[in-house]
């Protein structure tokens, strides 16, 4: 038995680099939302200009999804992935560094870059140090452990930054973390090209163009990216822009505030397993898609219009958003089963794309939103109330593209439904 086909002490070290990856990039990835007035004043700059420094990320993380794929199937992975974390690394240097909007907002977007090397670090090293047959747990297992990035972004920063009074402190102090981390990477940090043809990186065969063109002539493609954006885009909005933000001017303090956003970021965690337990189980996935959408539109809701002041049952209101963002991660399963066989590496990465792009896009949207109604104070409760508003819309949208667009896979590839079909009709 190869030692990827084995657990080991080693095997256990390897997969805890890729997940330490997986955590800083998330940790970056929330960072500003729970300081976000802090940045506002720090860079003397304008709400819209503070949403594009925090959209950065997602635009340049989407944009890398597919061209990650192609550094990983043609050079040496240790190199590449050391690469990726320095980019995480010199961006978060980059931005303790910057007093103004044009040096934040190109750090912001090198962090992006590098980010984007992070979870499919994770499946990689997944796929080669673990037997297959484990591979959905020891990947669900490691995307727990790695969600605790947004947690320590969250409520721990809150409380640190009231002790020490200055972002940039905590910045360079993330920047001098991940020094470390990407020496740990170069040093240690190993992966094999994946040889099982059942799960490639991705084809070399088929052009990119090709891969791409192709996927966006199946109708289904189109609506399942929908469901992705729109039923996953609350959470940059709450949870890496606008949350902690929202929640001060509801009367909260920073730190509870930011503790209570952190719990989208748990109920993702923890609902991520369970929400594909229940669509395996079931053996179809519009229920659980559409039970999702419900979720998180009615949780929504009432943290908006509900009046509640009680941070625990906001946290769990969160939690629950947390929960039915999990949606995206079904969506995976589903654009594999529409998407066809030869273009199953490029599906996923596509998919990625449009979740990411959209949490770079819709969250300017409420932005302006917020400055259309702020009446000469964007961080008044109303102004927020106004703009997050687009967050139920969404969740509604992803309901009704749930319930009426996207066809049932019943957990098979459309190939096999279409012949179990002849078959049936045939009889």
């Amino acid at each position: 038995m190869s030692k990827k086909h084995r657990f080991s002490i080693y095997s256990f070290f390897i997969w805890g680099l890729a997940i330490l990856f997986f955590l800083y990039e998330f940790f970056l990835r929330v960072f500003p939302a729970t300081i976000s007035k802090d940045i506002v004043s720090g860079l003397d700059i304008s709400l819209e200009q503070f949403a594009l420094i925090s959209s950065a990320y997602y635009i340049t993380y989407s944009i890398m999804q597919i061209p990650v794929g192609i550094l990983l199937d043609r050079f040496p992975f240790k190199t590449v992935v050391t690469m990726g974390a320095a980019l995480c690394t010199l961006g978060a240097v980059w931005f303790a560094f910057s007093h103004s909007f044009l040096p934040a907002f190109a750090a912001r977007l090198l962090i992006g870059s590098g980010s984007a090397f992070g979870f499919i670090t994770l499946i990689v090293v997944t796929l080669n140090w673990f037997p297959k047959k484990n591979f959905a747990f020891i990947l669900g297992c490691g995307q727990l452990i790695g969600a605790s990035g947004p947690l320590i972004a969250g409520g721990p920063v809150a409380l640190l930054l009231g002790l020490v009074g200055d972002w940039r402190i905590i910045a360079f102090w993330v920047a001098i973390f991940g020094v470390g981390l990407t020496v740990l990477v170069g040093m240690f940090l190993e992966g094999k090209p994946v040889k099982d043809e059942e799960i490639p990186v991705i084809d070399k065969k088929i052009p990119l163009l090709k891969r791409i063109s192709g996927l966006l002539r199946i109708t289904q493609i189109w609506w399942v990216l929908v469901y992705a954006g729109t039923i996953y885009v609350a959470l940059p909005i709450l949870g890496a822009f606008w949350g902690t933000a929202y929640l001060e001017a509801s009367g909260f303090e920073k730190p509870k505030a930011a503790f209570v956003i952190s719990m989208i970021w748990l109920g993702l965690a923890i609902g991520a397993p369970l929400s594909g337990r229940l669509t395996d189980q079931m053996r179809k996935r519009k229920p659980t898609i559409c039970l999702l959408a419900i979720i998180g539109g009615v949780s929504s809701s009432l943290i908006l219009f509900g009046s509640i002041t009680n941070e625990y049952y906001l946290a769990a209101l969160f939690f629950l958003i947390g929960v039915a963002g999990t949606g995206q991660n079904i969506s995976f399963a589903l654009i594999a089963e529409n998407a066809p066989k030869a273009l199953r590496a490029t599906a996923p990465a596509m998919n990625n794309t449009a979740i990411m792009g959209a949490g770079a896009l819709l969250p300017l949207v409420v932005t302006l939103v917020m400055r259309y109604f702020s009446g000469g104070n964007v961080f008044s409760q109303a102004a927020f109330e106004k703009g997050l508003t687009l967050i139920p819309i969404g969740f509604s949208v992803a309901l009704l593209v749930g319930l009426f667009a996207i066809k049932e896979t019943f957990c098979r590839h459309r190939s096999e439904i279409h012949h179990l079909r002849q078959t049936h009709f045939g009889d």
